[in-house]
């Protein structure tokens, strides 16, 4: 997914505020695509989520009732229509790019 996102120049979603959180989980509910993979993971320390692309902290993560749970260690997180969701990491799906201005 990342790598595909790297080709056009981008990277996998990283919310850097509320509102592009918020917005994310609009355009899954609106699209009815989603799930959508994003560039937060929690992979090098469980609980602490961070994008990814540049190893900052993930700080707008809104995330669904009862979410992250780490259900049989997820570490990826993903977007639903009611909002972010823990995953395992080497599940497929869809995904979206952020392409810098």
């Amino acid at each position: 997914m990342n790598n595909r996102c790297k080709q056009l120049g981008g990277y996998l979603l990283q919310p850097d505020d509320r509102p592009e959180a918020a917005h994310a989980v609009v355009y899954a509910r609106k699209t009815g695509w989603g799930p959508f993979f994003t560039g937060i993971t929690d992979k090098n320390s469980e609980g602490r989520f961070y994008y990814y692309n540049d190893n900052k902290p993930a700080r707008y993560l809104l995330w669904k009732w009862f979410q992250p749970d780490n259900w049989y260690n997820e570490d990826c997180v993903e977007i639903w229509t009611d909002g972010f969701n823990d995953r395992h990491c080497g599940t497929r799906g869809r995904y979206i790019c952020e392409v810098p201005a």
